[in-house]
């Protein structure tokens, strides 16, 4: 990628939030302004993927408000024409915050052989498929791909035109560092019966105090990243704690693969909110991960 970050971890963390966490909410801005900071939350310390999960009886429209907005934010602005039309849960998306994470700076330069790029199949020029990189930018990829599909690139040489590049496809989950947030919809009980996860921790302020166990986890983060696992963090919703979505949907804790943890022991207000509890949760797994492994 063009502009350098400080540092980019391999992500092994992934974020969880109900399906109605706007509810509370009193409008579509306010709504579109929680769904920035649930995200931004969750990329500044470099989550590899945002789980919207379903529980009980969802609201379908509900749902794919969020999941409309959030699949927009995390799409590098140089795209957002070519994958998204004019829609009704998108008519206010100038407000959401800009998520500025590599892979949406990834051509804000004119990139170099060995930078990586996303990009959209544009066109087949019957030869090689047409990915558009950035404004007025492009790459030859050798082989077909249905017209918009999504696709991470490798720069590979100049073509000997200033708006195209040789390239190649890569595997975006293989690249060994955090690259950009990925956002997926599935329903509780699918979630959390991956196989992908050593250790899956509930947060709320009824848990285990985090001070008794820090040294715990900080084991178990070292251990997921050695076994190449990784580690899913779930939040509740405005209404309703993550043990009481559990209860309400037959579910148990299951020791020692599942921590119940409170991560913010002694808050000085009544209630946290969903998008302040995503920055206190991850920021101390993030110093625990950079500090303490």
């Amino acid at each position: 990628m063009s502009r350098k970050f400080p540092r980019l971890l391999k992500p092994i963390i992934d974020v969880a939030v109900p399906w109605n966490v706007l509810e509370e909410a009193p409008d579509e801005r306010e709504k579109v302004r929680k769904i920035s900071y649930i995200c931004r939350g969750a990329a500044i310390f470099q989550a590899g993927t945002l789980y919207v999960y379903t529980y009980g009886k969802y609201d379908p429209k509900e749902l794919r408000f969020l999941m409309r907005n959030l699949e927009y934010l995390v799409t590098p602005p140089y795209l957002r024409k070519q994958l998204f039309k004019l829609e009704p849960e998108l008519k206010l998306a100038g407000l959401l915050a800009p998520l500025r994470t590599p892979s949406h700076y990834a051509t804000k330069d004119r990139p170099k052989p060995g930078d990586y790029a996303e990009g959209v199949v544009v066109r087949w020029d019957g030869y090689y498929s047409i990915v558009k990189i950035g404004e007025n930018l492009y790459a030859k990829i050798p082989r077909p791909y249905p017209i918009g599909t999504v696709l991470t690139l490798r720069i590979e040489a100049e073509t000997g035109r200033e708006d195209t590049f040789r390239a190649h496809v890569v595997d975006k989950d293989k690249l060994g560092i955090y690259w950009n947030i990925k956002v997926e919809s599935k329903s509780l009980k699918e979630l959390i019966s991956s196989q992908d996860y050593s250790l899956i921790i509930l947060t709320g302020k009824e848990g285990k105090d985090i001070r008794t166990c820090y040294k715990e986890i900080a084991s178990r983060l070292r251990r997921a990243r050695e076994d190449d696992k990784k580690i899913l963090v779930i939040f509740g919703s405005p209404r309703m704690g993550v043990d009481q979505i559990f209860r309400e949907e037959g579910l148990e804790i299951e020791e020692p693969r599942m921590m119940f943890l409170n991560f913010i022991p002694e808050q000085g207000v009544d209630t946290v909110r969903t998008e302040e509890a995503i920055v206190a949760v991850l920021s101390i797994l993030h110093f625990m991960r950079t500090c303490l492994m």
